[in-house]
């Protein structure tokens, strides 16, 4: 029983980085989809919660992990943890829910501290799983969580408020926002110079299409194509879980960027002008009810009404025309109709409509899809 019930300059594709942003957007050409297995998004959730699920691989001690792609037994830290938090999401697969829970528990320092040195957004991850499995945040497998990560916050110099000593040019206001968002799912406070520093990252006063958006980091103006949609989503999810009475205009003027940048099919890209992908579209779903709103609403319709951001998110799941192997997981546009690990962990999220911190309650098997 469980114990409680991307980011890329404009013309190059960055690997996903170790605190876990979306992958990085690149030129590519549409993919066609097969017909989804549902239109309702929780059941998607489900749906994709369940093959998640049997992405994990046992250590041989009862405990689970997700593998680096095509090493079976190599854990891969990051995927286990995001995809940990996409079975909470759905609220199914509480059985290996916690199987990965005790694995990450059981190898805490080695899921934050990749190279050696640990990781801000890494440990803002394991404090959102810590707190959707009920566990300790102070002795997590041992580790004061909530130590290690203060511990990283700069307190000098340009940065100071930044969680980690890492250059920040490309995933900055992402780490702090996970950073964020773990320290309040584990009803922490937040010191006030770092949600000054996440602040300073949003755009404004240009009258361009950036305005109210978050860039990665720096410059001191916003030039029309700094802000994407994946560092706005996360960091209006960081500012509602510290105060959404005190950033209320910011999380207001964060909407308005998103509702300018959404596509003609209703989803997102990482930034406009590119076409849509699940895990922006995901991502801005969260941001979207975190911040109070609706994504079914009239705000976020397009063609008449017929289209909306669960719409589009759906396209991209792998439906019952495919190998049974692979129904449910989400594509992306870097898989050519392939299931996405990242994608489907993220696309999970969004579709199961739960906005960062977790309140999961496992409550039902997982359905199966395509069942006559």
């Amino acid at each position: 029983m469980s114990r409680r019930i991307a980011i890329r300059p404009h013309r190059y594709r960055i690997a996903a980085l170790a605190s876990g942003v979306a992958l990085a957007m690149t030129a590519w050409l549409p993919t066609a989809h097969a017909t989804p297995p549902t239109n309702v998004p929780t059941t998607a959730a489900d749906f994709g919660a369940r093959w998640l699920a049997t992405q994990f691989v046992g250590d041989g001690s009862g405990n689970k992990f997700v593998p680096v792609a095509g090493q079976p037994t190599t854990p891969e830290p990051s995927n286990t943890m995001q995809a940990a938090l996409a079975l909470a999401a759905a609220g199914v697969e509480e059985a290996t829910f916690d199987d990965a829970v005790d694995w990450l528990k059981a190898n805490v320092t080695t899921t934050i501290t990749p190279g050696g040195t640990d990781n801000p957004g890494r440990i803002g991850y394991l404090l959102l799983v810590a707190d959707a499995a009920g566990e300790s945040a102070t002795s997590f497998g041992g580790v004061n969580l909530v130590t290690r990560l203060n511990n990283l916050r700069q307190t000098t110099g340009a940065n100071t408020g930044l969680f980690g000593s890492a250059d920040p040019t490309y995933d900055g206001s992402f780490r702090q926002a996970l950073a964020i968002l773990g320290l309040r799912a584990v009803g922490q406070s937040v010191d006030s110079s770092s949600t000054t520093w996440l602040l300073g990252q949003q755009c404004a006063g240009g009258a361009n299409a950036d305005d109210g958006g978050w860039r990665s980091y720096g410059g001191s103006t916003c030039d029309g194509d700094d802000a994407d949609t994946n560092s706005t989503a996360l960091a209006v999810q960081a500012l509602v879980s510290v105060s959404n009475t005190t950033y209320s205009g910011e999380v207001s003027d964060a909407v308005d960027y998103l509702d300018a940048a959404q596509e003609s099919d209703a989803g997102f890209a990482y930034q406009p002008a590119y076409a849509s992908d699940p895990n922006s579209t995901s991502l801005v779903i969260q941001a979207i009810i975190a911040a109070g709103g609706n994504p079914t609403s009239a705000t976020w319709q397009k063609s008449g009404g017929t289209l909306n951001p669960y719409t589009s998110l759906l396209t991209w799941q792998i439906g019952c025309s495919a190998s049974p192997s692979d129904i449910g997981a989400f594509a992306s546009p870097w898989s050519s109709g392939a299931p996405d690990l990242l994608a489907t962990e993220q696309a999970v999220w969004g579709a199961a409509g739960a906005p960062f911190p977790l309140n999961p309650s496992f409550s039902t098997p997982t359905p199966a899809p395509c069942l006559p």
